[in-house]
């Protein structure tokens, strides 16, 4: 009967599984640990997987999926469930990601995913690939690596990054202007 009611009352799964990390969300504000695990084995592996995108060393992805939980954790409260919490965390995520390229404190360039614009078998291409992304600013390298790399619509960068869908496209075409003129090389 608990699960056809919410059916009933027109709640699809995913607006279930919604509401069911909305109560994990609250019960992580009130301080149950064991509820804020079950939202991090439930996004752990995009927050690694998103943090991938950015940084080579596993090292440098540990650390950022730690500074994204630990994060999460302390503005928990701040989770206001008008979006799913998996657009929440991923915005934490890509934050702390953007946060690490701009402070230096990067042991080694960012890259990105060279898997999904070249074949992994061309190996000189992916070390060019790296090059060239390693040659633009990290915000440039934000845009493409969500853009191209994780295959994100410019709609769901907006909503999770909190930019207007106006503003991601501006920033894409510029980054994409710049990017060709690092490809074209000095002229």
């Amino acid at each position: 009967m608990e699960l056809v009611l919410p059916l009933a009352l027109g709640m699809t799964e995913e607006s279930r599984a919604d509401a069911e990390e909305v109560s994990l969300v609250a019960a992580g504000v009130r301080g149950d640990q064991a509820a804020f695990a079950e939202l991090v084995r439930r996004h752990q592996t995009r927050v690694f997987r998103l943090a991938g995108r950015f940084f080579r060393r596993q090292e440098d992805v540990e650390d950022v999926a730690q500074d994204t939980f630990l994060t999460a954790w302390r503005r928990l409260a701040t989770y206001a469930a008008r979006a799913p919490f998996e657009h929440w965390i991923s915005r934490v995520c890509l934050r702390v990601c953007y946060a690490r390229l701009g402070d230096g404190r990067r042991r080694e360039a960012p890259v990105g995913a060279p898997d999904t614009v070249v074949p992994p078998h061309d190996v000189a291409a992916a070390i060019d690939l790296e090059r060239v992304l390693a040659r633009l600013a990290p915000a440039d390298r934000f845009v493409l690596l969500l853009l191209d790399g994780e295959g994100w619509s410019v709609k769901e960068i907006a909503e999770r990054v909190g930019w207007t869908a106006t503003n991601v496209k501006v920033r894409a075409f510029r980054a994409r202007r710049r990017l060709r003129r690092a490809l074209e090389g000095p002229s």
